[in-house]
């Protein structure tokens, strides 16, 4: 069976569109066939076909290129195919039906539920509201013996999003497909199995996947020359989006002209003795709260090192699972950690007469914290932007540098977006704890070396550095947390 859910998408230009022009070509060209070969085990007659795609935009204009295509296409690869202007289909000679559609309004799904179709496109996903994707994905249905098992939704989009649209259209959530299509393997090429149980009890399942694309997959050697130099002009923004299909890069990012993954992003390495070490961590209890590990080095640049992302835990467990993952880096002694650092100040917020303070049940189990510096979101921010810039045009380190493995800080930061009221600081709220954990680590780092406490084991210590190692890179929490 075929891949039930399908997302092509990336930069602007590996040819997208045109893929998915045709995509459909496999059941035309079997309908045609059965039709032929009045020998094949389900043959029909001419015109008789049950095959129905329907390809879709957000709006009725952004079909012209398309339906440019395919006037030009359709007739070459069926000479009886027919074009209806009123229903805006192709039928081919097979009976074969190839539907163009619109869905600019958020109840215009209901358009097409009437029908079944057999195959379904959403070109540019992004504009289309969530549910308009899933109301018209319940009409993809068929009996038919042949074309049941040849059934899928494909899409193609570019990262690009916005909430409105010159079309006067508006989408709920811009960042739906990614957080459905893309966050679960951001790499792409990993089919996802989704388990679905029947009223009788067995079971079936519904594979989606991810396939990104970008200019230098496009097979033109001379467009992707001449459309790189076009969009490499462009604001950072653009540039991230649509040349490097970037996800986590949207209009209205607070960061998106200072962030550049290739610079602030590494591998992670051993971090050296006598670097400074600390922690910061933003409480999250039905919402997720996380924790940040870093290393300052000689020449004052900040390494994220880990990072660990906790929800529906109490401060008892946290502690514990902060001591655990202290200890396979070698930074637990005596059952106490030997680092120190910022925290959200709801960890010191008073629990009634007897109740202990979050700050006192984690101190008591062995993890100290100091109050964040959370005065000012603006000065905040500052540090952080300063830290991402401080990079002299890529010639030399950043301020800061994430390992690859604290995935939600990578991916979190350069989405943040910018307060509609106020452009000097991002916005707040929303899923922002691992860029406020980050906040409260570069105002701690603010205040250099001699700000952090010293971590120092002593020579008598049984720290075996093969094991911590091996821990760091395979231990029950690991560098990306739980």
């Amino acid at each position: 069976m075929p891949d039930w859910e399908v997302l092509g998408a990336g930069s602007a230009g590996p040819g997208k569109s045109t893929i998915l022009l045709f995509d459909a070509n496999g059941q035309i060209y079997t309908e045609h066939k059965r039709c032929e070969d009045k020998h094949h085990p389900h043959y029909h007659a001419w015109g008789q076909s049950r095959g129905w795609a329907l390809h879709l935009r957000r709006t009725r204009p952004m079909l012209e290129e398309t339906l440019a295509r395919a006037h030009r296409a359709f007739p070459r690869m069926d000479s009886g195919a027919h074009w209806n202007e009123q229903k805006t289909t192709w039928t081919f000679s097979s009976g074969y039906k190839y539907q163009f559609g619109h869905c600019k309004d958020p109840q215009d799904w209901s358009i097409y539920i009437g029908n079944e179709y057999t195959r379904i496109f959403f070109d540019e996903l992004v504009q289309f509201d969530e549910e308009q994707y899933d109301q018209i994905g319940t009409r993809l249905r068929t009996t038919d013996p042949v074309l049941k098992h040849m059934l899928g939704i494909r899409s193609a989009t570019n990262p690009l999003v916005t909430r409105t649209s010159a079309d006067t259209f508006a989408v709920k959530n811009p960042h739906w497909v990614r957080d459905r299509f893309v966050k679960p393997a951001p790499q792409g090429r990993v089919r996802f199995k989704k388990r679905i149980r029947r009223q009788d009890g067995t079971i079936a399942y519904r594979t989606f996947i991810y396939l990104p694309a970008t200019l230098y997959d496009n097979p033109d050697p001379e467009f992707v020359a001449q459309y790189e130099v076009t969009l490499r002009d462009k604001k950072p923004h653009i540039v991230q989006a649509l040349l490097y299909g970037n996800w986590w890069v949207t209009p209205g990012s607070f960061y998106g002209s200072e962030w550049n993954d290739k610079i602030h992003v590494c591998k992670p390495f051993r971090i050296p003795p006598g670097w400074a070490r600390f922690r910061s961590m933003d409480w999250g209890f039905k919402a997720p709260g996380c924790v940040h590990w870093y290393a300052l080095d000689h020449d004052g640049t900040l390494y994220v090192e880990r990072e660990f992302t906790f929800q529906e835990k109490l401060d008892i467990e946290v502690a514990k699972a902060i001591k655990e993952i202290e200890r396979g880096m070698g930074l637990v002694k005596n059952g106490r950690s030997l680092l120190t650092g910022p925290a959200d100040t709801q960890l010191w917020e008073e629990r009634g007469e007897s109740a202990q303070t979050k700050a006192a049940v984690m101190q008591n189990a062995g993890v100290n914290w100091v109050p964040a510096d959370k005065k000012s979101r603006q000065h905040n921010a500052e540090r952080l932007t300063k830290r991402l810039k401080a990079h002299e045009s890529g010639t030399k380190t950043p301020g800061i540098v994430f390992f690859d493995t604290c995935k939600q800080a990578i991916t979190t930061i350069p989405a943040i977006q910018t307060d509609p009221k106020n452009t000097e600081v991002p916005a707040d709220g929303g899923d922002d704890h691992w860029h406020d954990s980050i906040n409260y680590g570069c105002a701690f780092a603010s205040h250099g070396r001699q700000g952090i406490p010293r971590h120092d084991l002593d020579d008598d210590d049984d720290r075996d550095d093969d094991v911590i190692e091996r821990s760091a890179s395979r231990g029950r929490y690991g560098y990306g947390g739980a």
